[in-house]
């Protein structure tokens, strides 16, 4: 009797499962328990990043841009992913929620807010003003590296996942290397491709490549709100190559393919 019931219960819950991942949207949107966000309490989300979320935009941008849903919601078919963003509100912490909706294209088909204000507390963030430098206290660049991607990620990748053993180390000296600097007010984080590929996909790949060198800074200690990413494609070469894309020619432009970082700090 108890296997049966224990077998069950498992079906029961893969069932589930499958329900949620094959999740659809709902006008007006339903948003999951706060308290069932992972990472709990959310995170401070890229406002530049965010405002660039639209629709028509497919998952793998949406992920690129703001990362993966915080509730468990990335099985194949789920149409729903939903975020608990951060913002700073004076002198306190705002918690927003906010869901993203796909079309049958698994394209997006809306965003919403689960507190409207929130809107405004990300078009605030984003105006910001910039305090001017004093005197006493200026920034100016400390630290200008590169990373080669050939390194870093496998072959066309740029998820986490796709770091290589290699790569992990190399960014392990590059957390060891900002660290090193004392009142660090920046860090700017630039991916870089070679010419062989359309505009807009070498567009995208150089921006999530360095969204993910990014959250691999944040995640070893680098402070998340000193850190500015940028995708700039093929736009900024540094080798001078014959045209094809043959193997001599592809081996000639590796040092095109990289993710430039540059520290700035307090003096």
């Amino acid at each position: 009797m108890k296997k049966t019931s224990i077998a069950v219960s498992f079906v029961a819950v893969m069932t589930s499962v499958v329900l949620q991942g094959c999740a659809s949207p709902y006008n007006p949107p339903r948003f999951p328990d706060q308290q069932s966000a992972s990472p709990a309490g959310g995170t401070f989300v890229n406002v530049e990043n965010l405002r660039n979320i639209g629709v028509g935009l497919n998952k793998d941008q949406v992920r690129d841009l703001i990362g993966p849903p915080h509730f468990n919601e990335w099985f194949v078919g789920n149409h729903v992913w939903n975020y608990l963003f951060d913002f700073r509100r004076g002198g306190e912490i705002v918690s927003c929620q906010y869901q993203v909706q796909f079309d049958r294209h698994m394209q997006v088909s809306g965003t919403f807010w689960r507190d409207p204000s929130c809107a405004a507390l990300m078009q605030a963030a984003a105006s910001e003003p910039v305090a001017p430098a004093t005197a006493q206290q200026t920034s100016a660049t400390v630290d200008e590296f590169s990373l080669q991607t050939d390194a870093l990620f496998a072959f066309g990748k740029s998820d986490i996942a796709a770091l290589q053993p290699e790569g992990r180390q190399a960014l392990d000296g590059a957390v060891a290397r900002i660290e090193h600097h004392q009142a660090v007010s920046e860090v700017t984080v630039v991916g870089h491709t070679d010419r062989i590929g359309s505009d807009a996909i070498n567009q995208r790949l150089s921006l999530a490549r360095a969204n993910t060198v990014r959250d691999y800074l944040v995640a070893h200690g680098v402070d998340a709100h000193v850190i500015h990413t940028e995708g700039v494609g093929a736009s900024q070469p540094v080798t001078h190559c014959p045209a094809g894309e043959s193997g001599a020619v592809i081996a000639c432009l590796k040092p095109d393919r990289r993710v430039t970082i540059g520290v700035s700090a307090q003096r």
